[in-house]
């Protein structure tokens, strides 16, 4: 006759054993219950904050575990990755700083699970872990590029300057096909200097040397400003621009010449994967606590699977268009971190075969 087993210690047995395998995870673990009041915390997570078991017990999580953007700015409890997951019921991945014990910052990667019962969150778990050694790689990989990029321009300027005396027959004649020979190399330089000083944009915008100039200026003349370079675009693509803005003056506190590009880069965006004779329309307004600027193309619009690709370095999204599109992926990307700058974001709504909309959304402290 087999030995009888107690429900009660296999219970326990199990218990243990997934407290032993909380405990010795790798990354940093904390669980939450409904009112995001920490119920248990694993050692790795206490060695990383600085912090001992009896500090954090029982505490409300965004009050224990402080959290901050890039610039240090507090994240409040509803936008940190916690309240996110709360909210929607779904998990939630983002990279940001905690504030350890003695007041350090620490940059982590982390993941917030709801656990859920009957469709409603009754508490939370997350994961992080320090990224401190990924950002300092990252950063020295952000110098090598900007001090690769610098080498690369003086070289290229100077046989831009060379190709030009010939063009304007600073030497002997040249004929019609060295001219043809001459232009082409023109052109491929021109472009070559356009990809490093867009690298270069990008790198002193990673390594967090843009300081932006910030005064009150009428959104509607830097967007009048933005249209009027870009204009040949449209021209070229016969391609025709529609604007919607309020009468009255659209006030904000923004860097004009920053925003103007990021606009920009939108605009031609829009213009180069949008069909030849289609319309672009911009409009901004003011809302409640905002100010809108937004871009609606009547272009090839972006597939589902597609959208975790916008706004990431290098990354160029194949199209109908993209073909016939030249470019390096950095264009949308520096537009977002500059509209990240200002304290606002930019969303995108676009179905396949129907266009996008690229809505710049700004602070609006007026």
């Amino acid at each position: 006759m087999g030995a009888k087993v107690n429900p009660q210690k296999t219970k326990l047995g199990q218990n243990a054993e997934a407290e032993a395998l909380f405990m010795s995870i790798g990354e940093g673990a904390f669980v939450t219950d409904s009112n995001a009041r920490i119920s248990r915390v694993n050692q790795t997570a206490l060695r990383i904050l600085g912090f001992s078991e009896k500090e954090l017990l029982g505490k409300w999580f965004p009050e224990a575990i402080l959290a901050e953007d890039e610039q240090g700015n507090p994240l409040n409890s509803i936008d940190r990755p916690m309240g996110q997951a709360f909210l929607t019921g779904n998990t939630v991945s983002a990279r940001t700083y905690y504030r350890r014990k003695d007041g350090t910052r620490v940059p982590v990667f982390l993941t917030v699970s709801p656990v859920m019962l009957d469709s409603k969150p009754i508490g939370a778990i997350e994961v992080f872990r320090d990224i401190s050694t990924e950002l300092a790689l990252e950063r020295a990989k952000d110098e090598f590029v900007a001090i690769a990029s610098h080498q690369l321009r003086t070289p290229a300027t100077a046989v831009k300057q060379y190709v030009g005396l010939l063009l304007e027959g600073y030497s002997d004649p040249i004929t019609a096909n060295q001219r043809l020979f001459l232009e082409r190399a023109y052109e491929s330089n021109e472009r070559q200097l356009q990809i490093v000083q867009e690298i270069l944009k990008v790198t002193k915008l990673d390594l967090e040397k843009v300081v932006l100039n910030l005064e009150t200026y009428d959104i509607r003349h830097i967007v009048s400003q933005a249209i009027a370079t870009v204009k040949s675009s449209f021209d070229t693509n016969q391609q025709k621009i529609v604007i919607k803005e309020p009468d009255e003056p659209l006030m904000a506190k923004v860097d004009s010449d920053q925003l103007r590009a990021a606009i920009e880069n939108l605009l031609e965006n829009a213009s180069n994967y949008t069909w030849p004779g289609k319309t672009i329309a911009v409009s901004s307004r003011r809302l409640k606590d905002r100010v809108r600027i937004a871009i609606k193309d009547e272009g090839v619009g972006i597939e589902a699977q597609d959208f975790p690709k916008l706004f990431q370095k290098f990354s160029r999204i194949p199209n109908p268009l993209s073909v016939e599109v030249s470019g390096t992926g950095l264009g949308l990307y520096w537009a977002a971190r500059i509209i990240h700058l200002h304290g606002g974001y930019i969303h995108v709504a676009s179905t396949a075969g129907r266009g996008s909309t690229f809505t710049i959304n700004l602070p609006d402290p007026l």
